[in-house]
C-alpha cells in the first residue's frame, strides 16, 4: 500500500514539475489583405454585432447566446457568449486607435479560465486592407503543456477567421462558405486511383493533373471525381491519399488501380469557395467533430468529392466541394 501510495505521490510530483518548466506563454499573429477600404474593415471589427458573421468559432455552435453592452464600438464596450459547445467568455475594447488599431481583452470563463490580449492592426495597401489578427497570453498551470500547439490550433482559426470577415465585407472576393450538414450513409462503389503522398502543397498540385489523366477513360466513369484520405489529420503536415473516379464494377483494365471503398456512416460538410480553402474546411470539420464530441473512425478513410472537377470552374467562389467524415454510429 505505502509503495503503491509513493509511486503516485511520485508521478503526480514529476507532471508538477513537469508543468512548472513549461513557460506557457504563446503568441499567434495571422494577416490577410482584404479587397475592402481600411475604413470598412476597421469598422467591421469594431463592431461586435457583426462578429456572429464571421467569427471561427461560433460558426460550430450559432445558437450560442450572446450579449452586447451599450457602448459595444467604444472603449470599454463588450460582447460576451455563452454556449454549451463553444463555452463561456467575453471580448472587451480596451484601446481604439480609429482607423489603425484595436486593443482588446479576452476572458474565457469554460471550459477553462483564462485571460487573453487581442491586437488587431489595419494598413492600406492601395485601396485594400491588410489586417492582422494577434492573440497573447499565458495557458493556464495545468494546460502548460499545450501552449507549444496553440499556435497552430489558433493560427488556422485566426486564418478561418479573416477569410469569413473578408467574404463577410466583400462577397466578390475569393471566400469560404461552410456548411455541416450531417450524418449520411455512403455505399459502396469501386473505383480508380492514383495514389499521391505528401505534404499540402504536393497534393494540391496533383490534385488537377491526376483527375485529368483519370477523366480521360470518362466513358467508364459513373460518379464525381474525388480524393480519399487515409489516416487523416488535418494538423498533419504528411499525407496519404488517393485521387479517384467512381467506376463500374465491371469497368475493363486499364493502367490504373482499382479499388473498392467500403461505405458506412459519415458526417458530412460542404464548401462552397475555392479549393484553397480546403485546408481550412477540412482543420473547420475536425474542430467541429472535436467541440461537439463526435467520435471519427480512424479505419476509413474521409473523401473529399469534387461537384466540378478541379479547373473545370471560372467562378471560383461558386465551386462547391463535399467532405465526409467517417463517424462511429
Amino acid at each position: 500500500m505505502w509503495i503503491v501510495s509513493g509511486l503516485i505521490v511520485a508521478i503526480v510530483l514529476a507532471a508538477l514539475i513537469y508543468l512548472a518548466c513549461q513557460k506557457g506563454f504563446f503568441q499567434v499573429r495571422r494577416s490577410l489583405e482584404i479587397e475592402v477600404p481600411v475604413e470598412s474593415a476597421f469598422a467591421a471589427v469594431l463592431d461586435f454585432k457583426t462578429w456572429p458573421h464571421w467569427s471561427p468559432w461560433l460558426l460550430h455552435e450559432p445558437e450560442a447566446s450572446l450579449d452586447f453592452s451599450e457602448n459595444w464600438q467604444a472603449e470599454g464596450g463588450y460582447y460576451s457568449w455563452d454556449g454549451k459547445v463553444v463555452g463561456a467568455g467575453k471580448v472587451t475594447h480596451i484601446e481604439i486607435q480609429s482607423g489603425r488599431a484595436i486593443h482588446q481583452k479576452i476572458a474565457f470563463q469554460r471550459p477553462f479560465k483564462a485571460e487573453n490580449q487581442v491586437y488587431w492592426k489595419f494598413e492600406n495597401r492601395d485601396g485594400h486592407s491588410l489586417v492582422s489578427w494577434e492573440m497573447s497570453g499565458n495557458m493556464p498551470f495545468l494546460f502548460r503543456s499545450m501552449a507549444r500547439r496553440m499556435e497552430t490550433r489558433i493560427g488556422r482559426d485566426f486564418e478561418l477567421g479573416l477569410a469569413l470577415l473578408g467574404g463577410y465585407l466583400n462577397d466578390s472576393t475569393a471566400h469560404p462558405v461552410l456548411e455541416f450538414v450531417g450524418e449520411e450513409e455512403l455505399q459502396d462503389f469501386s473505383y480508380w486511383a492514383i495514389p499521391c503522398n505528401g505534404n499540402l502543397r504536393q497534393i494540391e498540385a496533383a490534385r488537377r493533373s491526376s483527375i485529368d489523366r483519370l477523366r480521360s477513360s470518362a466513358a467508364t466513369r459513373i460518379g464525381l471525381s474525388l480524393m480519399l484520405y487515409h489516416q487523416f489529420d488535418p494538423l498533419g503536415t504528411h499525407f496519404q491519399t488517393e485521387i479517384a473516379i467512381p467506376v463500374g464494377n465491371n469497368a475493363p483494365l486499364s493502367n490504373y488501380q482499382q479499388h473498392s471503398f467500403n461505405g458506412g456512416l459519415y458526417l458530412k460538410m460542404t464548401l462552397r469557395g475555392d479549393l484553397k480553402f480546403l485546408p481550412l474546411a477540412w482543420y473547420a470539420f475536425a474542430t467541429h467533430c472535436r467541440l461537439h464530441k463526435i467520435k471519427t473512425e480512424s479505419t476509413r478513410p474521409a473523401l473529399e468529392i469534387y461537384q466540378v472537377d478541379p479547373g473545370e470552374s471560372a467562378f471560383s467562389n461558386q465551386t462547391g466541394t463535399t467532405l465526409y467524415l467517417p463517424i462511429r454510429k
